[in-house]
């Protein structure tokens, strides 16, 4: 025995099942009616509720136990041996069902928060009460010959209310709750005592007199008490009217009274009237504590949204359908530099420089009209002291008629950067593909350019290549900066003598291509031709020296189809070796017998 009272989980249980019996021999020595059984019995309920709640209740000591100590209250009540046996072994198939069944079908993780956890609860209790009240009434036959049917349902009629009323009532009035509501202003004591005197006088009201059914004066401070204390308030003032209704009852007094019949009719009456403020109450109470905790978490988050709102560097904001801003978070005060409540309430588009106004007002009606759902833009806009800023604007479409909302972020810097490193690029890109000394495209960007017109199908294009006669002599006589201006002068020359379609690339050292497109080989030839003449008639007057006439050599191939571009080049370049061999300053055009006429001179 020493052992056991040292172990906290055998203590527990032990206090736990002496509480159980002092409350059976109250129970039975102040509610015995008629039938020679209890008129409410919430023994039971001590037990489901501990065994419960405690998480140290001992499953091995508590049957035994609870078998003795039944098996002794009932043969104290002079009952025989084989009913107080039979009634102990009910208890305990009553107790062992109710604690099982509510654990897997009704759990107290959410007991007065969900309201159907009081009716999954009176369901599970109707189950484990039925049970018992099977054994219970297989005693009272075999010992006492009572029918069963009578034994079965005075059993229910009292074990029923007890378990259902009482612990509910244990459940609201234990300590180690936690799951109280934090953000829910809790009245005072002071509150609560009142509400519950008030119950108290009320069911005093109409369960003190016989005269007059009243019952429904019971509503009026149980849901008050409800109102203001929730589902533990309904379960407290559901346990007082109890109490006192019982009390009354006992007394034969009640406005049950005057219904003819046994006793246990009136017993049943009243029992009835506990079951319906029963379930009137406590799933109000559920609904109002699933309310508060609903709000709290809405009020949290809100709380938390704004409190992340208010340090995001970005622009939060929301925009109803007529386009006015509703929300709109700190940041916006810097980026517009106008106060938020300023802004509040003015069209979106005001601080949208003009030429960005007409594409942001097609893409925002799209995203209020639902024919997109989100938007991705770039704009500027003017803020109060007049300088220019670039946002990208993303929205997203609210639900219906509630507009949109979304983020507005300040690239400016990063659009300046972009702009300048797309400056750079250009130049990088015409440094690549520009000579240096003529300013002409160089060859890399000749043969791009080639190469880009014949992928277009049927496109007319003729290519040629000329250099310039003698220019070694040049060099050897005047120097190279003199040679310099001759080849900048002769690129001039010819590209004032091309088409702006045209194309004139320095690709070599005294080496140009002209690129030919949209010409038949007549007109490309004649150009060709005109680009010759105009080279040898012009004068290239040197600075501080004399005026040279140079010539150029140049020879044209057309393009064939199912030629590629190397053999173009390669007939264009055969007709230049033939004109220079030919005497230079000539054009000479590359033929289909070109390629065996050189071979033939060679």
């Amino acid at each position: 025995m020493t052992a056991i009272l040292a172990g906290r989980n055998s203590l527990s249980t032990i206090l736990t099942c002496a509480v159980w019996c002092l409350v059976a021999i109250a129970s039975v020595g102040w509610t015995r009616h008629g039938g020679s059984s209890a008129m409410i019995w919430p023994a039971n309920a001590v037990l489901v509720a501990s065994a419960l709640c405690m998480r140290n209740f001992d499953w091995r000591l508590f049957p035994p136990l609870l078998l003795v100590l039944s098996t002794l209250v009932n043969l104290g009540d002079h009952r025989p041996w084989v009913t107080s046996v039979g009634f102990a072994g009910a208890n305990l198939v009553e107790i062992l069902l109710a604690v099982f069944l509510a654990r897997r079908f009704s759990p107290i993780s959410d007991f007065f928060e969900h309201p159907g956890w009081a009716f999954r609860f009176a369901l599970v209790t109707a189950m484990a009460v039925i049970c018992s009240a099977a054994v219970a009434a297989e005693a009272l036959y075999f010992s006492e010959g009572r029918g069963w049917l009578g034994g079965a349902t005075t059993w229910t009629m009292a074990h029923l209310p007890g378990v259902l009323i009482t612990v509910p009532v244990l459940l609201a009035l234990n300590p180690c709750d936690t799951k109280g509501n934090p953000d829910h202003d809790s009245p005072s004591s002071l509150v609560a005592g009142g509400l519950m005197a008030l119950v108290a006088v009320a069911a005093i009201m109409v369960y003190g007199q016989t005269h007059y059914p009243f019952q429904f004066l019971l509503l009026p401070p149980l849901l008050l008490a409800t109102y203001h204390l929730y589902a533990k308030g309904a379960a407290l003032a559901v346990a007082i009217i109890a109490m006192i209704g019982s009390y009354f009852i006992f007394t034969d007094v009640g406005p049950a009274m005057p219904f003819h019949g046994p006793g246990s009719l009136r017993i049943y009456i009243f029992q009835l009237d506990l079951a319906t403020i029963f379930f009137c109450a406590l799933p109000l109470g559920a609904v109002l504590t699933q309310r508060d905790q609903k709000a709290a978490l809405a009020e949290r988050r809100l709380r938390d949204f704004r409190h992340l709102a208010d340090r995001v560097g970005d622009v939060l904001f929301r925009v109803d359908a007529f386009g006015r801003w509703s929300y709109l978070n700190p940041a916006s005060e810097q980026l517009f530099s106008v106060p938020v409540e300023y802004r509040l309430g003015q069209h979106m588009l005001e601080s949208v420089i003009p030429e960005d106004r007409p594409p942001l007002s097609r893409a925002l009606s799209e995203l209020v009209s639902g024919s997109r759902e989100d938007l991705r833009q770039v704009v500027s806009i003017c803020r109060r002291d007049g300088t220019i800023r670039h946002v990208e604007i993303l929205a997203h479409r609210l639900d219906e008629d509630l507009g949109y909302g979304g983020l507005i972020r300040d690239i400016t810097e990063q659009f300046t950067q972009d702009e300048q490193n797309r400056r750079i690029a250009e130049a990088n890109e015409h440094a690549a593909n520009t000579d240096e000394l003529t300013g002409l495209p160089n060859r890399r960007a000749f043969f791009q350019a080639l190469h880009a017109c014949m992928a277009q199908d049927g496109a007319k294009i003729a290519v040629a290549i000329f250099d310039l006669d003698h220019f070694k002599l040049v060099n050897d006589r005047y120097g190279h900066p003199i040679g310099d201006i001759v080849l900048q002068r002769v690129a001039s020359t010819v590209l004032a003598a091309v088409r702006d379609g045209d194309m004139v690339a320095r690709i070599g050292g005294e080496e140009f291509a002209v690129l030919i497109t949209d010409q038949n080989p007549e007109q490309a030839i004649s150009l060709a031709r005109r680009l010759v003449r105009a080279v040898s008639s012009d004068s290239i007057v040197v600075p501080s020296g004399p005026t040279l006439h140079v010539t150029i050599s140049m020879g044209i191939a057309c393009h064939r189809p199912d030629e590629d571009h190397a053999a173009l080049i390669e007939r264009a370049d055969q007709a230049l070796y033939v004109a220079k061999r030919g005497g230079r300053n000539r054009l000479m055009i590359a033929e289909d017998t070109l390629t065996e006429q050189t071979a033939n001179s060679t």
